[in-house]
């Protein structure tokens, strides 16, 4: 097939939710033998050599430069209307051009829209080719802002309350007109249907990166591992509540415990992340190594969309997880015995000691995980849905394995 792919961020390198399932999407189906284009955002033109692992696998990549001034004046100015402000800072009459340019010459089978702010690009230039349209929405983004709310205060509560009620509405409305959306989890579909009925809904989860599991771990006596991308809300929230309420929890039982914050813009994180214990590592090379000394993985947050994939790819290297109900809920359906969970401080502390101290049973919980994951999220499903075809997966032995925990 030739398949379109339309993107608001350049997909490279692949951290972050979202590059990271552009990239290896588009990674799957070059790979199967689909011919392959991208017309992506930037916020300026990238080096040659540092994007050739992606150009490799593309028939053709344009790159449209989005200055990130022009993008905040146009948001602005949207606030006079009813359209996301979202939609409105990712506008562009070039990246309109380009995208009708790149249709014309490869006239896809499959046009892939990634998230609802890339939808406008989608809509103008439907009625031209008879394609599938596919809104990758991944989360209903709606309703994560919704569940964020509680958490605001001031300026920012009234602008996100604004917004989320715009996002709402431009949801339900262009949904439908795609010939199918996908997004990441079981939860997210249930959240659109709410949303758009008449939509078309297909689950595509994301998968693991190829090599990036572990073949055994060596942990710590007593090391904490969170991951993430620190400049989002949710994440940095998650981390405030984790060394702020949490930890001292921990340590109060167990001296020797410390935490390794790790991920792209933890230096941004204000004093109030630093602390005994606490080792801000930022971004690192590999996470492996982190993955392998980790003794529990704890994702405290209180609010998120989706499915978290830094929690997905701890499983996958065999740690041990704490997590809160939010987390569990974008995994569903998940055994119910390869997770702990907790909601407030205390009892999320508490899990953690238990298994900071029951190393045999947080083991055999850690392996149970692993199975799991690796069974769960493969890219083999990314594909089955590009091409349109219905799940291959045994799924009487996925529900066997769901089974066996309950």
């Amino acid at each position: 097939m030739r398949v379109v792919f339309l993107t608001s961020r350049l997909p490279f390198p692949p951290e972050g939710g979202d590059r990271f399932r552009v990239f290896h999407q588009i990674r799957t189906a070059s790979e199967a033998g689909h011919e392959v284009h991208l017309v992506t955002l930037a916020r300026e033109r990238p080096d040659p050599d540092a994007i050739a692992p992606l150009e490799r696998l593309l028939a053709s990549i344009t790159v449209v430069p989005q200055p990130p001034l022009v993008s905040a004046i146009r948001a602005a100015q949207a606030l006079a209307g009813p359209m996301p402000l979202q939609t409105a800072y990712y506008r562009s009459k070039r990246m309109q051009e380009q995208v009708s340019l790149t249709l014309r010459r490869a006239r896809p089978h499959v046009v892939v829209t990634h998230l609802f702010r890339m939808a406008p690009y989608a809509l103008a230039s439907m009625r031209h080719y008879n394609a599938r349209w596919i809104l990758d929405l991944t989360d209903v983004i709606s309703a994560g802002i919704a569940r964020s709310l509680p958490f605001r205060r001031g300026p920012d509560r009234w602008l996100y309350q604004e917004e989320c009620l715009r996002i709402q509405r431009y949801e339900a409305g262009i949904s439908p007109r795609f010939d199918e959306c996908w997004v990441i989890s079981d939860a997210e579909r249930r959240e659109l249907e709410l949303l758009a009925p008449e939509a078309e809904i297909r689950v595509v989860p994301n998968g693991l990166a190829p090599d990036s599991c572990l073949d055994g771990n060596a942990p710590d006596a007593a090391r904490l591992l969170f991951l993430g991308f620190h400049q989002v809300f949710h994440n940095r929230d998650a981390v405030r509540f984790l060394v702020q309420e949490i930890l001292p929890r921990v340590r109060a039982r167990v001296p020797g415990a410390t935490l390794d914050l790790v991920g792209q813009g933890a230096e941004t994180l204000g004093p109030w992340a630093r602390g005994p214990g606490v080792n801000v590592l930022g971004r690192v090379p590999r996470l492996e190594p982190y993955f392998a000394r980790a003794t529990v993985f704890v994702a405290p947050h209180r609010f998120a969309a989706g499915v978290q994939n830094k929690v997905v790819h701890a499983l996958a290297n065999g740690v041990p997880v704490v997590a809160t109900s939010v987390v569990l809920q974008g995994l569903e359906p998940i055994p119910q015995d390869v997770m702990r969970t907790g909601e407030t401080a205390d009892e999320i502390a508490a899990e953690v000691v238990d298994v900071i101290r029951h190393r045999g049973r947080a083991a055999w919980m850690a392996e149970r995980g692993r199975e799991w994951a690796l069974a769960t999220f493969t890219w083999r499903t990314s594909l089955e849905a590009l091409e349109g075809r219905a799940p291959e997966h045994d799924a009487a032995a996925h529900e066997a394995l769901i089974s066996t925990a309950v």
